[in-house]
C-alpha cells in the first residue's frame, strides 16, 4: 500500500547528527539547573563542643535548673547554624539498649563568629525529673557554617556529645 518513496530513510550519518544535536541540547538545558543548585562550602573553619551540663540554681518554685552550654570556635569568620538535643541517659541492660529519654531540642540561626573567636551559648533549662533518684543528663550539638549572604553552607557536623551530669 505504501511505497518506499513516502517514508524517506535517514542515512546513518544523519541519524548520528540528530542524536548528537539532541544530546547537546539536553546538556545545555541541564547546565543552568545544575548551576542554580545550592552550593556547599568547601572548607570547615569552625568546631563545636557540647560542654558537660552544669547545675544553674533553682527557680522560685524550687525546680532545679541545668545549663546545657555549647562552645563554637571559628578559625575564620563564619555564620553558623547550631542545633542541640537534650537527653536523660537511662542505662538499659537488655535489647534494644535505647532507653534514653529525649528532653527537648533547640536551634540557633543568627550567629556570626569572628576570626579566632569562641561563641558560648548558655541554654538554661528546668530539670525534667522522670524517675526516682538522680537524673543523668547530657546533650549533643552540631553546626553548619558558611555565609548567610551567599546561602552557602557546609553539611551538618558530627554530633559533639557531652559527658553526663548526675543531678536531682
Amino acid at each position: 500500500m505504501f511505497s518506499n518513496a513516502t517514508s524517506p530513510k535517514k542515512s546513518p550519518t544523519a541519524r548520528r547528527k540528530v542524536a548528537l544535536m539532541s544530546a547537546v541540547s539536553l546538556a545545555l538545558a541541564t547546565v543552568p539547573v545544575a548551576l542554580a543548585a545550592p552550593a556547599h562550602a568547601a572548607t570547615t573553619q569552625c568546631s563545636v563542643k557540647a560542654e558537660r551540663p552544669e547545675y544553674a540554681g533553682k527557680t522560685k518554685y524550687g525546680v532545679t535548673l541545668v545549663n546545657y552550654k555549647i562552645k563554637v570556635y571559628c578559625a575564620k569568620a563564619r555564620d553558623v547554624l547550631i542545633k542541640q538535643e537534650r537527653w536523660e541517659d537511662d542505662y538499659t541492660y537488655w535489647p534494644p539498649f535505647n532507653g534514653n529519654d529525649f528532653l527537648g531540642a533547640s536551634s540557633w540561626n543568627n550567629y556570626r563568629v569572628e576570626t579566632g573567636k569562641t561563641l558560648i551559648i548558655n541554654n538554661v533549662r528546668t530539670l525534667v525529673n522522670g524517675e526516682a533518684g538522680n537524673e543523668e543528663v547530657f546533650h549533643k550539638a552540631a553546626i553548619r557554617e558558611g555565609s548567610r549572604d551567599l546561602d552557602i553552607w557546609t553539611d551538618w557536623s558530627k554530633w559533639s556529645v557531652s559527658p553526663n551530669l548526675s543531678i536531682s
